[in-house]
């Protein structure tokens, strides 16, 4: 499978990213939606060692896929995708973080439209699901933008800035994807 669009690419990470890594994860706007292994600080700057021990841990990792977002042209690491199913084949998770410089660019529509057409059309997949906090609006339209609808929520799931926030699932079904023209949509054609 190819995973790579005129502007970006997806690739495996490598232990030379962890620079990169580091350099786009400790941006304070990303604090709280990093999506990083269990035991990692969501919160609070990470090291070189703990951006190595991640990319160790995610190409460890059975059932899961965690992809470098790539500029084509220059090369330049912009962030990262995953998509696991250790529970179930044909209910994946997703999630997809943007360096802050580049967000709003249209690089995670481009993304996530990737990840869509190789698990609906490549996979088992019927439902595909993702998760963000209610404060993350930005997270929200992007969902929404894409076909994903909220389908459930978890009450009271995290405390930020002195108060408890809900966390929201979300997902899109294999017919709501076709829908949209499948791989078509995927492809923005």
């Amino acid at each position: 499978m190819y995973f790579q669009t005129e502007q970006i690419k997806l690739r495996p990470f490598e232990m030379e990213d962890a620079a990169d890594l580091r350099a786009y994860l400790n941006h304070p706007k990303l604090s709280g939606r990093r999506y990083l292994p269990h035991g990692f600080p969501e919160e609070v700057p990470l090291s070189l060692i703990q951006a190595e021990a991640i990319i160790k841990r995610w190409a460890e990792k059975e059932n899961e896929a965690h992809l470098a977002i790539e500029l084509s042209d220059r090369g330049e690491l912009i962030g990262h995708t995953e998509f696991e199913w250790n529970w179930d084949p044909q209910a994946p998770w997703v999630s997809i973080v943007i360096a802050r410089p580049q967000q709003r660019q249209g690089y995670g529509i481009q993304v996530m439209r990737l990840i869509l057409e190789y698990l609906f059309e490549s996979t088992p997949a019927h439902n595909i699901s993702s998760w963000m906090a209610d404060w993350n609006k930005a997270a929200r339209s992007f969902a929404k933008k894409l076909g994903f609808q909220e389908s459930g929520r978890s009450r009271r799931e995290g405390f930020r800035s002195g108060r408890y926030f809900d966390g929201i699932l979300v997902d899109i079904l294999r017919p709501e994807y076709l829908v949209k023209g499948g791989s078509n949509y995927a492809t923005g054609r």
